[in-house]
């Protein structure tokens, strides 16, 4: 199975540990897809001119994911400022995804994407300017939460799998939010709904399907774990051609897949000293 992740690439850059994080939804995607038996992944977007673009690459190429048809562009590399608590990160900054503002350049790419099985898009990643391109594989979108209401409506009609984070969020809340999504006309489209300590919703067709949380102690930090399950599940659902009656064992591969993202140190569990000067810098400019 062949997937692809467009879009952003970010580095976490944690306050307190003076350490930096390779992440952003598409490459967590691309690297959690490979920690998964008989799958082929590719990362697509843009590279900056700096430091960081350079350790972003050399980690994804430690992972075997394909960066081939990835630009080099001259500006920065997105990051984030993050601060750890009670093992829950909270974001304090960004530069909104630096060179991805230039815009992913997939024109010359159509016939390489179109190959891939599965695509992973976001809201994070410019997904809405790619979709059109997007005409044989399954899609997967990550809407993040509910506040992009414009992009949902343009996009969710082309989407096989439609992904919100929502942890903060009740169920009735979730189901109320799924029916209406649903009433738009999108019944083949799967919802799947990642809510933390609640667990996760799927509404697929008139069914709605509910997996308790996986209990995890000595949690290190939550960052990627939606990303992780949003991984198996979709990855899972491709190779079960779709069929919509094996939700119900996916999702709890994927508590227990996700369950162990929360025992690493960032998304992807590799890390950079950040230098000293730097981190006063950036301190100082946000």
């Amino acid at each position: 199975m062949r997937v692809l992740a467009i879009g952003d690439n970010v580095m976490d850059i944690y306050l307190d540990s003076k350490r930096m994080f390779p992440g952003g939804n598409a490459v967590n995607f691309s690297v959690m897809a490979t920690r998964i038996p008989e799958i082929t992944s590719g990362y697509l977007g843009n590279f900056g001119s700096d430091n960081l673009a350079g350790l972003m690459k050399s980690t994804l190429k430690t992972f075997n994911v394909n960066i081939d048809h990835c630009r080099n562009l001259k500006g920065e590399s997105g990051y984030s400022l993050v601060k750890v608590v009670n093992g829950d990160r909270r974001f304090l900054a960004s530069n909104r995804g630096g060179v991805l503002n230039q815009g992913i350049k997939i024109s010359d790419d159509k016939d390489y994407i179109n190959a891939m099985d599965l695509i992973h898009l976001s809201v994070n990643g410019n997904g809405k300017e790619i979709i059109n391109y997007i005409s044989k594989p399954k899609i997967v979108y990550d809407y993040s939460d509910f506040s992009n209401e414009n992009e949902i409506t343009l996009t969710i009609d082309n989407v096989d799998l439609a992904c919100f984070s929502v942890g903060n969020v009740s169920k009735d809340r979730v189901v109320e939010r799924a029916r209406q999504l649903q009433r738009m006309g999108n019944y083949h489209t799967i919802l799947l709904f990642t809510m933390g300590k609640q667990g996760a919703m799927v509404f697929a067709r008139n069914r709605c399907y509910y997996q308790p949380a996986q209990l995890t102690n000595h949690i290190k930090d939550t960052m990627g774990a939606g990303d992780s399950f949003i991984t198996y599940f979709s990855t899972g659902l491709l190779r079960e051609n779709w069929d919509i009656s094996s939700i119900p064992n996916i999702l709890k591969s994927a508590s227990l897949f996700s369950a162990k993202q929360l025992k690493i140190d960032g998304s992807l569990g590799v890390s950079f000293n950040i230098p000293g000067l730097q981190l006063k810098e950036l301190c100082k400019e946000r």
